[in-house]
């Protein structure tokens, strides 16, 4: 009886403390989740979403337009600016899914379309942006598919788009996008030539010098501004949208940098390696005035032993005036023909060796405010041309004879550049 009478006492006890213990662990479990969750709460309240600050920023305004749950910037605005891998972007609009289509400040490149139309995901310029060229180069780490439109456009005053193709990171924008951000009165307008991704049955659209909408056969060399497409994630950081002080995404890569070598500025148009391609972010200047210089008195060929052709000048008494030419590394430039079918991998395939050199068809270039320079690529058709960056933002033909403006190339290595941030106010040095 008394053995009977423990196990009870021994029972109850156990049962008891199991209890006690179920419901210590209910109660802190719910106060955990419950610091866990407000804890949450205090983080995302602090570091917003760019899409949220900048709907927030803006929703007062009537230049920030909701056209179908999408949030356009629209006509002349001076707060959409964005600096992303070390490029100054603007902001077209926040997207339903909060995220952001960015488009480049500036043209970047000048190409054909295409010797045919197809469509964008075919061109010659959907394989510069997504295969060849600038997906090397950017920072994507930042970026989620950017839709394209694939409609094809038969008027001008399409403000809608039914297709798209969510398969690319880097596009064009689209006509309907063009006009819903205020067309030729907005700030997509920077008085130069610039493809659209949308076609016209046999045609492309393109933006003129003037702002207008139009579109013509797919040959023309005018200037790329690549679209992207920010994830909704992506948090807000610093800025407050203006030229001066834009939304600024934090990115680790050597592209679009600034260089400082003695008293010149240079940016990094290509990453190869540890190898880094800068083009001078200024023409040429003799004893600051800027220099003018026939290209060659024989052809395209940029041949630096032939005397009197910019190759020569380049390298025999321009690196001589430069206290870091030691840092200056041979290597191989582009300098191909442009053949009839308008493909820019000609002109990149062909090669030659030496220390400092120009910018050629299908390469970056850094800075759109200069023109009326050399461009190390021949014409197929006439070996005594090459070709010339004009104004409004279109290539042209030059004869090799004629004088032009020259803006440099040249490589060095990363590991020399020990000291700065690589900005325009802090540019890499080497210490």
């Amino acid at each position: 009886m008394k053995k009977r009478r423990k196990l009870n006492v021994q029972k109850t006890f156990c049962t008891i403390s199991a209890g006690f213990i179920l419901a210590c662990a209910i109660f802190y479990g719910f106060r955990f989740l419950s610091l866990y969750l407000d804890n949450k709460k205090s983080l995302e309240s602090k570091e917003d979403t760019l899409a949220k600050t900048i709907i927030t920023n803006n929703n007062e305004d009537e230049d920030f337009k909701n056209i179908n749950e999408e949030y356009y910037f629209n006509g002349k605005v001076e707060d959409n600016y964005v600096l992303y891998s070390n490029l100054l972007w603007r902001i077209v609009k926040v997207n339903k899914d909060n995220t952001i289509k960015l488009i480049s400040e500036d043209n970047i490149s000048y190409l054909a379309f295409d010797e045919e139309v197809d469509s964008f995901n075919n061109s010659y310029i959907s394989k510069w942006l997504n295969t060849d060229v600038l997906t090397n180069q950017i920072d994507k780490s930042a970026l989620t598919y950017n839709p394209i439109c694939t409609d094809n456009i038969e008027e001008a005053s399409n403000k809608e788009c039914s297709n798209y193709n969510n398969e690319l990171n880097i596009g064009l924008l689209s006509v309907s996008d063009y006009i819903n951000a205020g067309a030729e009165e907005s700030y997509l307008n920077n008085e130069k030539f610039y493809y659209l991704s949308s076609i016209n049955d046999n045609e492309v659209w393109y933006v003129t010098s003037r702002g207008k909408l139009t579109s013509s056969t797919p040959d023309k060399l005018y200037g790329i501004r690549p679209t992207i497409t920010l994830k909704a994630n992506t948090l807000y950081t610093t800025g407050n949208g203006t030229k001066d002080n834009p939304y600024i995404i934090n990115s680790n890569n050597y592209f679009g940098s600034y260089v400082k070598l003695g008293s010149d500025i240079w940016r990094v148009y290509e990453i190869d390696g540890d190898i880094l391609k800068l083009s001078l972010n200024d023409y040429l200047k003799v004893d600051n005035e800027i220099f003018s210089h026939i290209y060659s008195n024989e052809n395209y060929y940029h041949n630096d032993t032939n005397y009197g052709s910019i190759a020569f000048y380049l390298n025999q008494t321009y690196i001589n005036t430069l206290d870091y030419k030691n840092d200056l590394i041979q290597t191989k430039w582009a300098n191909g023909l442009l053949s009839s079918n308008y493909n820019y991998e000609n002109c990149l395939n062909t090669t030659i060796d030496s220390k400092i050199a120009l910018l050629s068809i299908g390469n970056i270039m850094l800075n759109d405010e200069l023109n009326n320079y050399f461009i190390m690529s021949g014409d197929s058709e006439d070996e005594e041309c090459v070709y010339e960056i004009k104004e409004n933002g279109s290539l042209s033909k030059i004869n090799v004879r004629s004088e032009a403006y020259v803006v440099p190339t040249i490589a060095i290595s990363k590991e020399i550049l020990t000291k700065g941030k690589g900005t325009s106010n802090e540019p890499y040095e080497v210490e």
